[in-house]
């Protein structure tokens, strides 16, 4: 679904208006069929080689595990996500691909299916709303590799090795993780992200209320699970704190930005605000803004 034609998102899944979905209603089917399938061989090979590259070049670099989304069911007040294992080399070798294009075409003609040779690491990202009824916005360094400069949410990624350890993707066996754990992980990480970007006490915070998910087109099609979360801080309170430039990744912006409850409703009439958020940003301003409608 199209989010009124901006070029940069879609909506794969919007969460019934006004209600979104909570953690007890949140249910996971990890499953070996869920994860990507294998592209021809020449392909499969240039994602190697280009890991090789990234590798050889920047030896910090680890091919850490993320969880892939492959579908979304929703019946009655239950969700679903329907995941499988990804790792970050079939994501840089995938969505970020310069064949990306290549690929998805190859999976329609293929698999009548767009994404099922991409890695699509599932994200997480939130609107947290402060006590005295602003959104929180950060502005991504310009060190960042992703929508650098760009306003964006705070968000980030659920880690399988939160729950199995520092381990390569095909050594995990997905029938021992306990799908609960996986619920807790996506929720958790949303909050951590909050936490370690803006430096909010997770006291302060309620539990995620899940929106929908979001798709970054400018990586073809990246899946972000975007949320709601309250915060029982002020705009002040928050901007103190976050100023102190003490948390985990204050690095990975350079000034906060808040915004009324009511102007984000409104934002997309906006060109100059809309324009400068990220596509994660977009996506999560969409999917608020459809359940306040």
């Amino acid at each position: 679904m199209s989010a009124n034609f901006d070029p940069d998102i879609t909506l794969m899944f919007i969460a019934p208006s006004g209600q979104g979905i909570s953690r007890n209603n949140l249910r996971v089917c990890l499953e070996k069929q869920f994860n990507r399938k294998q592209l021809p061989p020449q392909f499969e090979s240039a994602i190697d080689s280009v890991w090789k590259s990234r590798t050889a070049s920047n030896t910090t670099l680890w091919n850490g595990t993320k969880f892939r989304i492959d579908s979304v069911i929703f019946q009655d007040t239950i969700c679903t996500f329907n995941l499988g294992i990804t790792c970050y080399k079939d994501f840089i070798g995938t969505n970020w691909s310069p064949n990306a294009k290549l690929y998805r075409e190859l999976g329609v003609s293929e698999h009548n299916n767009s994404q099922v040779f991409m890695s699509d690491a599932l994200g997480v990202g939130s609107l947290v709303q402060t006590a005295d009824n602003f959104g929180i916005f950060l502005r991504r360094s310009l060190n960042c590799a992703e929508a650098s400069g760009l306003l964006d949410i705070p968000g980030g990624h659920p880690e399988p090795q939160e729950i199995v350890g520092k381990i390569e993707a095909d050594q995990i066996a997905l029938e021992s993780i306990a799908p609960q754990a996986v619920v807790d992980e996506i929720y958790n990480s949303t909050l951590r992200e909050i936490c370690d970007e803006v430096n909010i006490p997770p006291s302060c915070l309620t539990d995620p209320v899940l929106l929908g998910i979001a798709r970054n087109t400018t990586s073809s099609g990246r899946p972000s699970a975007e949320f709601f979360v309250r915060c029982s801080l002020t705009s002040v309170e928050i901007q103190t704190r976050y100023s102190t430039g003490d948390h985990p990744e204050a690095d990975e912006s350079t000034g906060i930005k808040f915004i009324k409850i009511t102007d984000i409703l409104q934002l997309k009439s906006q060109s100059d605000i809309w324009n400068d958020l990220a596509p994660s940003a977009k996506g999560c301003v969409e999917l608020f803004t459809l359940h306040n409608s």
